[in-house]
């Protein structure tokens, strides 16, 4: 292929992914999170990475599950 053709076919590439990016934010609607939600967020993930959390096994036995 032609380098004219490559670039035309590039731009084309651009504008399509423009247009589905427009497209997504409206079918998808962003969510705003609070700063309470947001520092509720961190304090879990902090607390899964050092390993505070129950097993599934043990959640569900204590559940009767």
């Amino acid at each position: 292929m032609s380098e004219v053709l490559l670039k035309e076919m590039y731009k084309e590439l651009v504008e399509i992914r423009r247009k589905l990016e427009v497209i997504e934010e409206i079918i998808v609607p962003k969510e705003e999170i609070t700063k309470e939600e947001m520092i509720e967020i961190e304090k879990l993930k902090e607390e899964s990475l050092k390993g505070e959390n129950i097993s599934w096994k043990d959640l569900k036995k204590e559940l009767n599950l």
